[in-house]
């Protein structure tokens, strides 16, 4: 039972980090490249938010940026 509730309490846990300023600028970023690749205006289905990945020397600090920048580039070559 102990290790039921743990094993709930950690995929319960896993939601905070969806909710980060990487995901929420990867969003953002996803939407803005889709709709200028796509010349839609309705806004497209996200997908799920990858792993953030290390930042090289090039990459912003901000994690919503990096996000963005990232969102944007998958959303304009899927659009």
């Amino acid at each position: 039972m102990k290790k039921l509730m743990l094993l709930l309490g950690l995929i319960l846990s896993m939601n905070t980090f969806a909710v980060s300023d990487f995901c929420k600028g990867f969003g953002t970023g996803y939407i803005t490249g889709y709709k200028q690749a796509s010349g839609s205006s309705f806004d497209p289905f996200v997908p799920f938010c990858p792993f953030q990945p290390a930042k090289g020397f090039n990459d912003p600090d901000s994690d919503y940026e990096h996000g963005y920048i990232i969102g944007y580039e998958k959303g304009k070559k899927e659009g």
